[in-house]
């Protein structure tokens, strides 16, 4: 299903579903980051689903985005997201120790034309994301914003994941809009 007008990148709270046929494989990129066969398996024939809940912590003042992702093989995971740029070290029980940072950044300011292309706004604002596997070293580089995917608008991300030694990887995720998603903190 197509993502309504109203949800923007400011508003992303929701449910979206990943779309396999429209999506490419992330396969060769969770095996660089020494993500497990069983994990991979679940990933790969599975329905994930990611909710993604957007506020402002009244802790810190600052703009937050958690992402719950749940599978039908019982794959769960958390991750949560300050949007100020500054570098987290979090854990995480797939991906173990992370360094990462994330921003809202105008797609102008982003300086890899892949990242850059196909988006419904050249001039939009997009939610900009860096991880590093403190471990294995491997990277994750991702934009995430709104694209027009034979006709309908939806949820995209796009990812530059590479690691010493390995083939970079450039893969596009497309997520259908499942509908409005109630807090899950």
């Amino acid at each position: 299903m197509a993502v309504p007008p109203s949800i923007t990148i400011h508003s992303l709270t929701g449910s979206y579903t990943l779309n396999r046929q429209l999506s490419d494989s992330s396969q060769a990129v969770l095996k660089m980051q020494s993500i497990g066969f069983a994990i991979r398996q679940a990933v790969a024939y599975s329905t994930v689903t990611i909710t993604l809940q957007q506020y402002t912590s009244a802790d810190d003042n600052l703009p937050h985005l958690d992402q719950f992702q749940t599978s039908t093989g019982g794959i769960k995971n958390f991750e949560d997201r300050i949007m100020d740029w500054q570098w987290t070290i979090k854990e995480n029980w797939i991906w173990g120790k992370v360094n990462g940072r994330s921003r809202y950044v105008k797609l102008g300011e982003i300086d890899d034309a892949w990242l850059k292309e196909g988006w419904e706004d050249a001039e939009a604002k997009v939610v900009e994301g860096f991880a590093e596997g403190v471990k294995d070293g491997w990277t994750a580089w991702q934009i995430w914003g709104f694209a027009n995917v034979y006709g309908e608008r939806k949820h995209v991300r796009r990812i530059v994941a590479s690691r010493p030694g390995w083939k970079e990887q450039r893969i596009r995720m497309v997520y259908d809009w499942k509908g409005p998603a109630q807090a899950q903190k």
